[in-house]
């Protein structure tokens, strides 16, 4: 493990890079064990066993591809449920703001796909994954990003239509230059209490029809207009016969 040279807006907080592991969650929990303050974070420049919210979804890239992280945040900095879509909220404004600063057009909307996605367009470029540990050395919120960075290409075996920063912006995408932009961004958003409206001007499908199946990843699936969020992150639906917008904790927006 190897000190990360980005500058890191919270407190007394560290930044590591390590040459490959199994999971930076892993990585970031060990940090808070040695006590490394919140805010501090573990990269990594290849994870052989990163997971997504179902189980059977992994995160596979080669090495250098992607930008892979986990940030530790105190535990008391906001609600679990509605953290991976205000991080993605994030991570997307942290996305135009690099393409803004390289001078490179974006030709794809930056949106985030509830609960925990980013889309540009309709091809998913990253992922949010938040656990809690409560108690002991490791408490706190673990936050772990992966971004689609350098990839040129994707396996057609994918459940879901991939893209790349690199395939979007047309050239090879500084991993650490964005770490820092979403790093302060995220620092910023931890305290603004208006987060709800920023995360549903950039929420994908919002006013559209769409399929979604409730509960895990298997089951029926309903089609209803997505009106937005709830104060809690919840999801927020309206279909026929229904008598108004009911929300929904977990399922899967359906591409």
């Amino acid at each position: 493990m190897e000190a990360l040279a980005v500058s890191n807006p919270f407190p007394g907080a560290a930044a590591f890079v390590v040459a490959e592991t199994e999971s930076t969650m892993a990585e970031a929990r060990g940090l808070a064990r040695l006590g490394f303050p919140p805010g501090s974070l573990v990269a990594a420049e290849f994870q052989s066993a990163g997971r997504g919210r179902f189980p059977d979804r992994r995160w596979i890239s080669e090495p250098g591809e992607s930008l892979l992280f986990t940030i530790r945040l105190d535990p008391d900095t906001a609600q679990l449920a509605a953290l991976p879509l205000r991080v993605g909220a994030v991570l997307a404004r942290a996305v135009v703001l690099y393409a803004i600063r390289y001078d490179r057009a974006l030709h794809a909307r930056v949106l985030v796909k509830w609960p925990n996605d980013l889309m540009l367009g309709d091809r998913k470029a990253a992922g949010v994954l938040c656990e809690r540990s409560a108690g002991g050395p490791e408490a706190g919120v673990y936050v772990g990003v992966g971004v689609n960075c350098n990839q040129r290409s994707f396996p057609d075996s994918l459940p879901f239509r991939a893209t790349s920063l690199a395939m979007e912006l047309g050239e090879t995408i500084e991993r650490w230059v964005l770490l820092e932009l979403f790093l302060d961004l995220l620092h910023q958003e931890l305290h603004e209490p208006a987060w709800k409206n920023g995360v549903e001007e950039r929420l994908w499908r919002r006013g559209e029809l769409v399929r979604f199946r409730p509960g895990a990843a298997s089951g029926d699936t309903v089609e209803a207009l997505l009106e937005g969020i709830d104060d809690t992150g919840s999801l927020l639906l309206a279909a026929s016969g229904w008598s108004g917008p009911r929300p929904f904790v977990s399922g899967e927006l359906l591409v």
